[in-house]
């Protein structure tokens, strides 16, 4: 059964980092993989992380499967370190899962200070040169985008 429900608790220590699942499925016919961190599972949302933040990035040049090559997945993951630094930052912003599909590869955030979300983005649209990089965040308080990730099971 779906343990998505309105808790109230929260966690001790913010970010939660230390249970993270990856699945896989389909966009538009395409394959998705989505790595996503199950210890939030149990709280429903996070009080105060009522906004989520996508960051797309596009990729350089996809696979025919629209994957990125292993180096522009090296390239990724240097990129991944940069944006959870800075939007991690005095835990800002919580990184909930990290979808790849279709050629691109979006970052998954809840935060608290969607402002300060802004400013940090533009601070890294100068920093990285590698990517283009896309910015998106809407109040999402019940955090159904993180629900549409994880089934429950596992």
């Amino acid at each position: 059964m779906w343990p998505f429900n309105k808790n109230t608790s929260r966690p001790d220590r913010l970010p939660i980092d230390d249970s993270w699942s990856v699945g896989q499925g389909e966009n538009n016919g395409n394959v998705m993989f989505v790595r996503y961190n199950t210890a939030y599972r149990k709280f429903g949302s996070v009080p105060d992380y009522e906004h989520q933040v996508g960051i797309c990035v596009p990729l350089c040049s996809p696979e025919p499967t629209g994957l990125p090559s292993p180096e522009e997945s090296e390239q990724l993951r240097v990129l991944e370190d940069t944006i959870c630094d800075s939007l991690g930052a005095e835990a800002e912003s919580l990184l909930v899962a990290v979808i790849t599909t279709s050629g691109m590869r979006e970052f998954v955030f809840y935060t608290r200070a969607p402002e300060s979300v802004k400013l940090r983005f533009e601070a890294l649209l100068k920093s990285i040169t590698s990517h283009e990089i896309q910015l998106m965040i809407q109040p999402d308080a019940d955090w159904n985008v993180y629900a549409s990730f994880d089934s429950g099971e596992g």
